[in-house]
């Protein structure tokens, strides 16, 4: 995408509903300064809300500003830690290494038992 569409679209996805958000948040917490002073207890919570709301939108703004959507960043996260992964995978063309540690050598053994006991793949084709 060209620079100036996404700016563009960071204008409109989340430069106004910031702004829109921002103002909901100022005229809700002066409505709720003028109860307090009116005498209505419960406003005062409501006057310190709005705010906190307002600075939760801006956290919110800077981090989809910053590294784009939630789930872009998870599974760009997953997708990295599979490259790894794959990249610690053994190659097939590689001899296998001996093992020494004793309980490693017991499950190889085992599971070599197992394998000709019930071979992979499902039980045999019976005639």
């Amino acid at each position: 995408m060209s620079d100036s569409k996404q700016k563009r679209k960071d204008f409109w996805q989340l430069h106004v509903p910031l702004v829109i958000v921002l103002g909901f948040c100022a005229y809700a917490t002066m409505i709720e300064f003028s109860r307090a002073q009116e005498g209505i207890t419960r406003a005062w919570v409501y006057t310190f809300q709005w705010p906190i709301i307002g600075i939760f939108a801006v956290v919110v703004w800077n981090r989809y500003r910053k590294h784009g959507s939630i789930t872009k960043s998870i599974s760009k996260y997953f997708r990295d830690r599979a490259k790894r992964f794959e990249a610690m995978e053994e190659d097939p063309d590689e001899p296998e290494r001996t093992p020494t540690d004793p309980d490693e050598i017991a499950w190889k053994e085992y599971v070599r038992k197992m394998q000709q006991e019930n071979p992979p793949g499902g039980p045999p084709e019976r005639a």
